[in-house]
């Protein structure tokens, strides 16, 4: 039996090569980039806003106090954050992939950077809290990626049961955010989201790890956000793997 079953990887290989989850071309391992697409995949140093991680040229890794000027003109609700890369090239087409091709697949890979780049703030969290989806688009869709991310990578860090699917709901079906300006994403998302009845007192004095796919202008994660601080949460950071650049959407420059 043990040797049936050490031939099922190389087995399954001949039959099913193991493909770039970005663009399908051949690799020689699973769950993993292509040199093309790793190239094209615009990973985040660190270097860069301390609520946001947009990079800041010539900012030192170590300082962790840095606001850009975006977010101290907005401050966020949340206190860190920390995205894997830009929502751009093979990073776009990865989420793409995930959220309208029931990429599945790629959770454990994409989880797995997640829990890289933000490995300080897994560690010191005590929850780990997915963006909601509407349950009518989640019918649509029949999964939240948001929620499988934040599965993974509570899985990954060894802390399932910090993963909390229900403690945030979104109650009201929002359009769109695609076009929209700040203060227009800000407008859609208002009374989005609420707690249940009795679960305020499961945030109160804990550290909240919001998880989501891509991050904006924080209008979504700003409303959970404040929130969890309303609920008396000791902290509230985000871990995102997306970062959308301002250059890539100029319609999210300040007026």
């Amino acid at each position: 039996m043990d040797s049936v079953v050490g031939l099922a990887g190389p087995l399954t290989d001949a039959l099913f090569p193991p493909a770039c989850p970005a663009c399908r071309s051949d690799t020689a391992q699973a769950r993993t980039l292509c040199p093309d697409c790793w190239a094209e995949t615009a990973f985040l140093t660190g270097r860069g806003c301390r609520a946001c991680g947009r990079k800041v040229p010539g900012l030192g890794i170590r300082d962790t106090s840095f606001l850009c000027d975006t977010c101290q003109k907005y401050p966020p609700a949340w206190g860190r954050g920390v995205a894997v890369f830009a929502y751009q090239g093979a990073g776009r087409r990865l989420i793409l992939g995930l959220k309208h091709g029931d990429r599945l697949d790629t959770v454990p890979m994409l989880a797995g950077w997640m829990l890289r780049a933000g490995r300080v703030l897994v560690d010191e969290t005590e929850l780990i809290l997915p963006v909601p989806m509407h349950w009518t688009r989640r019918l649509g869709r029949r999964f939240n990626q948001s929620a499988e991310l934040a599965r993974a990578l509570a899985g990954a860090a060894g802390a399932p049961t910090h993963f909390a699917a229900n403690l945030l709901r979104r109650v009201r079906r929002t359009g769109s955010q695609d076009g929209r300006d700040r203060a227009a994403r800000a407008e859609n998302i208002a009374g989005a989201f609420a707690l249940p009845r009795g679960s305020a007192g499961r945030l109160a004095g804990k550290r909240v790890l919001l998880v989501d796919d891509v991050l904006t202008t924080g209008a979504t994660l700003n409303a959970c956000a404040r929130l969890c601080r309303r609920a008396e949460a000791k902290a509230v950071d985000i871990l995102v793997l997306a970062l959308v650049s301002f250059d890539e959407a100029p319609y999210l420059r300040d007026p």
